[in-house]
């Protein structure tokens, strides 16, 4: 049983995006994420967001040019979702910069995060502090507009 979850609520979708509120718990951890819209699917190369669920996460080392400088970063997975479609929390900010992907930031937009790379440094030091391994990942959706 993880010590911590980080529970992403889907809030809003559109043609381009889907815009979530996530907190950690045990921390002040908190802020929103950006993903591809939907369907949701398991399957790779489709470009949309991952089926809400229960996510374990481990480290990755991403080779994606505005990524990889911030390495390494965590990667979901689940008993639906391979470790080999290589879902990343990272940094973007626009549906552009994710192919399935979760982008975190601090403020939202339309179709946009903002200060992507100063949340997931935020990220990656309590999973640092705390241990990757105890934590995981609940995404559910409930969807405001």
């Amino acid at each position: 049983m993880s010590k911590h979850v980080l529970s992403i609520v889907r809030e809003t979708q559109s043609n381009n995006a889907t815009i979530s509120t996530f907190a950690i718990s045990g921390s002040s951890v908190r802020g929103y994420i950006l993903e591809r819209p939907g369907p949701d699917t398991s399957e790779s190369m489709r470009r949309k967001r991952i089926p809400e669920g229960r996510y374990f996460l481990k480290w990755h080392n991403s080779t994606l040019p505005g990524v990889k400088k911030y390495n390494p970063v965590p990667l979901l997975f689940s008993s639906a979702v391979s470790p080999n479609r290589g879902i990343l929390i990272h940094n973007g900010n626009y549906p552009a910069n994710t192919d399935g992907c979760l982008l975190v930031g601090a403020s939202r937009g339309i179709d946009f995060v903002g200060n992507s790379v100063v949340k997931l440094k935020e990220i990656k030091t309590f999973l640092d502090k705390v241990g990757i391994e105890n934590v995981t990942v609940n995404i559910r959706s409930f969807y405001t507009e």
